[in-house]
């Protein structure tokens, strides 16, 4: 029976004993990783002390830029209506051009005697 016993302790002795060597083998590489971080921690701290000027020029420089985009699309906006208004009046034109090719002496004819027709002429909508 004792030797049932002195086996026992023997087993329970050598995995407790590997328990314990794993365990100091997870502490050792545990303080390396601590060190580890510790020091990119501190690199990048430096590192954010230096920029921290430039991010506040970053920063302004960005809103200015917001402010010159949006004075840019009241811009485009203007610009986009004041094409459509040439781009109506240019058809309108041709329009009135190629009526005044097509018959050049009624066309002419008419503005000069200052008689208005009564045909279908006048009652031609306007393109939109």
């Amino acid at each position: 029976m004792i030797w049932i016993a002195i086996a026992i302790q023997l087993i329970l002795s050598a995995g407790l004993l590997w328990t314990s060597w794993q365990i100091w083998t997870l502490r050792k590489s545990l303080k390396a990783t601590v060190r580890t971080v510790d020091g990119w921690t501190e690199i990048c701290q430096n590192g954010l002390q230096g920029s921290s000027p430039n991010i506040d020029v970053a920063r302004s420089g960005v809103g200015s830029l917001r402010s010159q985009y949006k004075n840019l699309q009241i811009q485009l906006e203007r610009i986009s209506k004041l094409l459509s208004m040439v781009g109506r009046g240019v058809s309108f034109l041709g329009s009135r051009w190629q009526k005044a090719r097509q018959n050049p002496s009624n066309y002419l004819s008419k503005k000069s005697s200052g008689i208005k027709s009564s045909g279908r002429e006048n009652n031609v909508k306007r393109r939109r």
